[in-house]
């Protein structure tokens, strides 16, 4: 089973069709395909197929039940979306990237990530179903997400946390490379006769707080160096004297 096979949408007692087809178009939009929808009545097949647009095999493959329980009786990990918590409900909750990393951690089991009523959200007793529970943060003054938004939300920390080996980061360059980028820098503005007025020394302590603050990428560093040597060498006709290393 691939790893976002595992990952298990289910939707409780929706109450509109089109945030259903939504809910089916942000799963799609992070690799996820696996829809249950516990429901007692039947939702608008075209008013949830309008707003699933390219995503509509994610809607006509979902499983639909009548009980919870059938939902999340064979996953691994529960996760229940809500903003509230009280009694009879858990008494702490986790955000969504801490949610992330577990599912992520639950090697091949199915990992249930379950999401209540627009209006009402999950009772206290299809909260007791789940293992966790998992709360978005939002603003005390209106904190309450649409549905779809919050499948979105929830499914991209869950694709980031499985891609993380695939995926890129962004990695700044160290200080040491940030020392030999100013040096080219301060370098070829020598070269072109720069520094008539101002010291190389001044403008190299300049240009390493900017640069520093900026968080180049190496090939950005790289791209940057190769600019200014370019500079230099469309005066000079020649090579660059590096001079002082920077402060």
């Amino acid at each position: 089973m691939k790893s976002r096979d595992r990952i298990r949408i289910v939707l409780v007692r929706p109450k509109e069709s089109r945030n259903v087809g939504a809910a089916c178009r942000a799963m799609k939009n992070m690799g996820f395909t696996s829809l249950w929808i516990v429901m007692d009545t039947l939702i608008d097949p075209n008013a949830a197929r309008t707003l699933a647009h390219y995503a509509g095999d994610v809607l006509e493959n979902s499983i639909i039940v009548s009980d919870l329980k059938d939902a999340v009786a064979d996953a691994a990990l529960v996760a229940g979306t809500t903003r509230r918590r009280g009694k009879k409900r858990k008494y702490f909750s986790v955000f969504p990237e801490a949610l992330a990393e577990r599912a992520a951690a639950a090697g091949d089991g199915t990992v249930a990530v379950v999401f209540g009523n627009e209006d009402t959200g999950l009772t206290d007793a299809e909260l007791s179903l789940c293992h966790l529970a998992v709360t978005i943060p939002a603003t005390a003054e209106f904190p309450s997400l649409n549905l779809s938004h919050a499948v979105q939300l929830i499914c991209y920390e869950i694709f980031r946390a499985l891609s993380r080996g695939r995926l890129t980061p962004f990695s700044p360059i160290p200080s040491g490379e940030l020392d030999d980028l100013v040096s080219v820098i301060a370098g070829s503005l020598k070269a072109v006769g720069f520094f008539s007025l101002v010291g190389p020394e001044n403008m190299s302590v300049f240009f390493k707080d900017i640069l520093g603050r900026a968080g180049l990428s190496v090939n950005e560093a790289r791209r940057l160096g190769t600019v200014f040597r370019k500079i230099a060498g469309l005066v000079t006709k020649g090579g660059i004297d590096r001079g002082p290393n920077p402060p």
